[in-house]
């Protein structure tokens, strides 16, 4: 008797405990304006944006392949997509998405070839320095850039460029590419973002016996490319001439004794306004460039000098300079540690221990 009564009390009041309760507000908070401090750890199993300068995570993006591109005085953010009617096969569809830089939340979207590259890189998509065109990195297996034109949200064209790879922004709306017969190809945009010319450097790096990596460091008036060996070249394009410098190794008689050589994933991170370029190095014999580093090696690209060597106390597999006045350091662990440093210092400022999927690291 006494659990029917209780029953059917709680009957009677459910009705009024139910109504006292306010239904959640939707809606996105919004982002204030990005940092020099602000950088993304990209993945394809979500893209988490974090604040250095305090370690908050900020927000969270979740693209199908580890690369954006940010457009600070659009207040955009592009993501490469590719999507299957049956999740894994099926009918193929690729598009840029356009994220509003304040919510993360998604614009547009607009139609490319279904040609993506489906590899684990940052240079995927680049945004030229004339903060319109887009370039967008085909390999199925043949290789192509597809521009996009963020500004009128449009697909422009296709271009060929087989055997080249990379995309590496110069001038207003050219870019390089690192070629497999060991030369740069300066491709060479109009102002509709369709090919003008494309041009070809000498040869400077043989393939087979010293490449250089595929990950380079943006620098002050161009890029620093470094090959397994650890010779580095210095390379700019002013108009149409393609600059690249006698190469200037990394290593001195000992260091070379001693067997260091570059390695790991985004081994190399430079910092345009003091001319310093971040290097992670490691002990080993050829073909070890995959090899986590033991040291971070920062260098004076301006005069082809060394100017620190820090010991790392557990091997880095990932390292990006921010850029600003008083930038950091972050680097991921080969344990999965994000730790964040005073880039001049190289002080250690926080650690992140668990960050989420790694993925490339990438600033916003």
């Amino acid at each position: 008797m006494h659990i029917i009564i209780l029953f059917g009390m709680l009957i009677f009041f459910a009705p009024i405990a139910y109504s006292d309760i306010l239904p959640e507000q939707g809606g996105h908070e919004e982002l204030t304006s990005p940092t020099d401090n602000w950088f993304m750890d990209v993945s394809s199993r979500g893209s988490y944006l974090y604040d250095s300068a305090n370690g908050d995570m900020l927000g969270l993006l979740a693209p199908t392949r580890p690369s954006i591109a940010v457009s600070r005085s659009r207040g955009e953010v592009y993501t490469p997509e590719s999507f299957f009617e049956r999740r894994y096969r099926g009918k193929r569809e690729d598009v840029i998405i356009v994220h509003d830089i304040k919510t993360l939340s998604p614009l547009a979207e607009i139609d490319v070839p279904d040609k993506i590259a489906s590899v684990f890189s940052q240079k995927i998509i680049k945004l030229l320095n004339n903060n319109r065109h887009l370039i967008v990195y085909n390999q199925v297996p043949a290789q192509s850039i597809s521009v996009v034109d963020v500004e009128n949200r449009k697909f422009i064209t296709e271009i060929s460029t087989p055997g080249c790879a990379m995309t590496l922004p110069v001038n207003q709306s050219d870019f390089l590419m690192i070629c497999m017969d060991g030369t740069l190809q300066l491709m060479r945009l109009n102002d509709d973002g369709r090919e003008s010319t494309r041009i070809r450097s000498q040869k400077f790096f043989s393939v087979e016996d010293d490449a250089v990596f595929d990950h380079v460091a943006r620098t002050d008036n161009g890029w620093l490319l470094i090959s397994h060996s650890g010779l580095a070249y210095d390379v700019s394009v002013e108009d149409a001439n393609i600059s690249i410098s006698q190469s200037w190794s990394l290593l001195d008689d000992e260091d070379a004794e001693e067997k260091w050589r570059p390695g790991g994933g985004d081994l190399i991170s430079a910092h345009q306004q003091y001319n310093l370029t971040y290097i992670l190095m490691h002990q080993g014999d050829i073909d070890t460039h995959h090899q986590s580093g033991n040291e971070i090696w920062i260098f004076d690209v301006k005069k082809h000098k060394r100017v620190m060597r820090y010991p790392l106390d557990k091997p880095w597999q990932d390292i990006l300079v921010l850029q600003g006045e008083n930038p950091k350091l972050i680097s991921y662990t080969d344990d999965g540690e994000l730790k964040i440093y005073n880039a001049l210092k190289m002080t250690l400022e926080r650690t992140i221990s668990d960050p989420g999927p790694h993925g490339i690291l990438q600033r916003f």
